[in-house]
């Protein structure tokens, strides 16, 4: 309530003795009092009356009207009961001090001015109250019209809806964002209220969206507003939850044509579905997240604004990503995924990136790249790590460029004797030739590892027995990394 409102109730007299200045500002409480020093008491914004009980001299006025003015107070009443009216020196050190002042005639009661500042305070209240209900509905109908939330956010409140890395998706600007994001993960419950920057913040999460990866309200703490946004946060969320399962399907259906090297003319297609350009070269990124199901989500908000087919499972995404300069795309997604570096403990994201492939019939080898270049960045002691498969060499990417019809011919002709002689004779050959490899050659270790350490006799016929069935020398370097390279052909079938 405003200063004017309260000098406007005619039955009271107030009377203003200062100039106009002030009487916009906006009273939050009222409180009495008559000591001489009540700074300490005081919070700002308050109507001050008193009775002047403290005044004996001309130089108590200007002690008694710095100690309201250091406290912030809105205003003061002073009455004319006691003294007959209002000393002049309370009214120049009120003018000079530039606070508001009027007299209270002396057959007005403090209780009655008091009474009445809540009835107005109440009335305008209720006002807004009603005002806000009204606004919140039409916000409501302009977003599921199609409004997009930014539009309808109401202006002038201090609060947001965060993205899960910290980018404002609606409200005003805002510091600390990435922080305020790191809060809302960590938090053990919800709603929170985290201290962020020296201010006080209240954290929720939205209805039916839960934590990992989807956006949150952030206000100030004690805002009334914070349970309407919360609910219109959570319309605009799931406006779009439908889009966003179509487009993820559409995109996995592509990710599982590149898997399975499918023709280039159905890849076109699949491309098309996705709103992608068969004629544009894109690369392809593979992502997991520490956060529970939130590989998906992540990845799509680090590619933001940029259109990107995004499919896959919630623990392991992947994207295609249209791109003519792969080197400035890959510094946007390190820069971007700099604001979840301070996540939960543990591997929070890991992402391998291929280099760009020209045209749909490179995608598959792209993938695979990407695929080796992720598995390397799961091994990365850090919480987010970002591996380019330009970055590194190995076989891995090198057989990437070989038709998967082939590789698989290969395996199968090489591993096909020792799958029947397991299957024929409840034997462990596959299992034994992938251990001894994977130790070096180490007859120790591998005995070890299989638990037939004590008779290791046992282990020199098994690798004799795939020795006659391959036709292979496992003392030969060469016989070696054919085997391993046959037996590794099985990891790439991964979702």
């Amino acid at each position: 309530m405003r200063l004017r409102d309260l000098l406007g109730q005619r039955d009271l007299r107030l009377r203003l003795l200062t100039d106009g200045d002030g009487l916009d500002r906006r009273l939050g409480q009222v409180y009495t009092t008559d000591l001489p020093d009540s700074g300490r008491y005081l919070s700002g914004d308050e109507l001050v009356l008193t009775g002047l009980m403290w005044w004996r001299e001309p130089a108590d006025s200007e002690r008694f009207v710095v100690s309201l003015c250091d406290s912030g107070v809105a205003a003061l009443g002073a009455g004319e009961g006691l003294l007959g009216a209002v000393p002049d020196d309370l009214v120049e050190a009120c003018r000079r001090l530039r606070l508001p002042l009027f007299a209270v005639p002396a057959d007005v009661s403090f209780r009655h001015i008091t009474d009445r500042f809540s009835s107005l305070l109440w009335a305008e209240r209720e006002a807004v109250a009603i005002a806000d209900r009204s606004h919140q509905r039409g916000r409501l109908t302009a977003l599921a019209a199609g409004a997009e939330l930014a539009e309808v956010w109401p202006p002038g409140v201090e609060a947001w809806v965060l993205s899960c890395t910290g980018r404002v998706v609606a409200g005003p600007p805002l510091p600390a964002e990435a922080r305020l994001a790191q809060a809302f993960l960590r938090a053990p419950a919800l709603p929170a209220r985290r201290t962020v920057g020296g201010c006080d913040f209240e954290l929720a999460e939205l209805p039916g969206a839960g934590r990992e990866g989807a956006p949150f309200v952030v206000a100030r703490a004690g805002s009334p507003y914070l349970d309407e946004l919360v609910q219109l946060a959570a319309l605009d969320y799931t406006r779009h939850a439908r889009a966003r399962h179509i487009e993820r399907r559409l995109a996995t259906q592509l990710v599982e044509l590149l898997t399975v090297q499918a023709e280039p003319v159905d890849v076109a297609a699949a491309l098309h579905a996705c709103r992608l350009s068969s004629g544009d070269r894109h690369m392809v990124l593979v992502a997991s997240s520490g956060i529970r199901r939130a590989a998906l989500a992540l990845i799509e908000e680090l590619l933001h604004p940029q259109h990107a087919a995004v499919g896959g499972g919630d623990d392991l995404a992947v994207a295609i990503v249209p791109t003519a300069d792969p080197p400035a795309t890959l510094a946007g997604l390190r820069t971007a995924a700099a604001t979840v570096r301070a996540g939960p403990r543990g591997k929070v994201l890991a992402i391998g990136a291929s280099e760009a492939a020209a045209g749909p019939g490179g995608l598959a080898a792209a993938l695979a790249s990407a695929r080796h270049a992720h598995a390397r960045a799961l091994r990365r002691d850090e919480p987010v790590a970002i591996l380019s498969s330009a970055d590194l060499a190995s076989h891995e990417l090198l057989l990437a460029n070989v038709p998967l019809a082939n590789r698989r011919a290969f395996a199968e002709q090489l591993l096909a004797p020792l799958r029947a002689y397991d299957a024929a004779h409840q034997a462990d050959l596959v299992n034994t030739l992938d251990t001894f490899l994977r130790l070096n050659g180490s007859w120790t270790k591998c005995a070890s590892s299989l638990h037939v350490h004590v008779h290791v006799n046992t282990l020199r016929y098994r690798l004799q027995r795939i020795e006659v069935l391959t036709g292979r020398d496992l003392d030969k370097f060469a016989d070696r990394v054919d085997f391993y390279l046959a037996l590794r052909q099985s990891d790439e079938h991964r979702p």
